[in-house]
């Protein structure tokens, strides 16, 4: 019986299976969604603003192992989506971004960078991140990019500037200043003149933002109940064939 107990138990070693560490970084990207992305035709057949969003998308869906937020911005800025690994909800929000989602006019490039650094401030992940996109120059709102950039820093946050659109389109882009905001917080500048150039940008921030996270061990136990149920019933058998031929003692 005591071997039926075992059985049932089933006994046997224990291992730790140690997993392929995961990689994860808290990503806020903030997109311009003011007027100039929708009436530049620098990258037809679709505007600045089309062409992102796509690029956007499909970034997202590659980095499977982060949390993404989303800001869009123009003569303020909104929150969009807070961090999430919700792959669905932020292609669909992404999709469904407009430049009529916001009625003030301009470019408060400051206020993009504080409310997606206010998102990112309570994180725990090894990398944080902000992948500001604009085509201008920040003309309005309530705090400058200087200052909202060294908040950003304070914080261990980089922030990835892309320049989106051509220097002698229609509309003014301040390469300069999203360069040393990028400087100043240990992130990298891109301009993007093209939709080809915008997709070679994403994915080298894909490149370069990959952190490994640990994985707690999976733990298996391998069980020997089959061989405590043979030994179980190789039991019950001689226990019965005793019965039945019982041993005599030799007079």
């Amino acid at each position: 019986m005591l071997s039926l107990v075992f059985a049932s138990a089933g006994p046997g070693a224990k291992y730790n299976l140690m997993p392929d560490n995961t990689k994860g970084v808290d990503i806020m990207i903030a997109l311009d969604i003011s007027g100039s992305m929708v009436n530049s035709y620098d990258f037809l057949p679709k505007n600045r603003l089309s062409v992102s969003k796509d690029l956007l998308r499909a970034f997202i869906q590659k980095r499977i192992y982060d949390r993404i937020g989303i800001v869009v911005f123009a003569g303020a800025a909104y929150l969009q989506s807070p961090l999430s690994s919700d792959r669905t909800a932020l292609d669909e929000l992404i999709e469904d971004t407009s430049n009529e989602d916001i009625e003030e006019q301009g470019t408060a490039i400051g206020d993009a960078l504080v409310l997606s650094t206010y998102r990112l401030k309570n994180s725990e992940a090894k990398s944080k991140v902000i992948i500001l996109l604009t085509d201008g120059v920040s003309n309005t709102g309530k705090l400058d990019p200087e200052t909202a950039a060294y908040t950003s820093k304070t914080l261990g946050i980089k922030v990835y500037c892309v320049g989106i659109g051509k220097e002698e389109g229609q509309y003014e882009v301040n390469y300069e200043s999203l360069q040393k905001i990028s400087s100043d917080t240990s992130g990298k500048f891109f301009r993007a003149e093209s939709p080809e150039v915008l997709g070679e940008v994403l994915n080298e921030i894909d490149r370069l933002e990959v952190v490994e996270l640990p994985s707690k061990p999976l733990e298996i136990q391998e069980t020997k109940f089959p061989t405590f149920i043979f030994i179980v019933f190789l039991f019950l058998f001689l226990n019965l064939i005793l019965k039945i031929f019982p041993l005599q003692e030799k007079l």
